[in-house]
């Protein structure tokens, strides 16, 4: 594997880890508790998502709080339907980034199905708003 790829996982990695902690911490917020458990369970699969990249890269990495805490503030301050329309854009983007390592690293895959999934759950939150 070339370092700009081992690169890209890492921060796919990073970002994964990341987002176990943002889904928790948003599922706190969310009173309905069909769309808290659906966060929670994009939060368990975000944390397979970094299972998966692991057995890759061989590094072990720590989630970070700062992209949650962003998250909850801008669900705080600029509302459920604009945070989570950045939300499901966020998870379509990463969808992209993961395409072009598909071939060398089959797994990810099953990332990129389950993003979509994450998308469609923020977006039928938004919608039920």
């Amino acid at each position: 594997m070339t370092k700009e790829v081992k690169k890209s996982l890492l921060k796919a990695q990073q970002g994964e880890l990341d987002a176990v902690v943002l889904y928790r911490k948003l599922a706190g917020m969310i009173k309905n508790e069909e769309y808290k458990e659906k966060f929670l369970q994009v939060a368990a699969d975000e944390g397979k998502h970094a299972s998966i990249l692991k057995e890759y890269t061989g590094e072990v990495l720590t989630p970070k709080n700062r992209k949650a805490n962003l998250i909850a503030t801008m669900y705080k301050v600029l509302g459920a339907k604009f945070t989570m329309k950045l939300l499901s854009n966020g998870e379509l983007k990463s969808i992209d980034a993961y395409a072009p390592l598909v071939s060398e690293f089959p797994n990810i895959q099953t990332i990129m199905d389950d993003e979509l999934k994450h998308s469609k759950v923020a977006t039928d939150y938004l919608n039920s708003l």
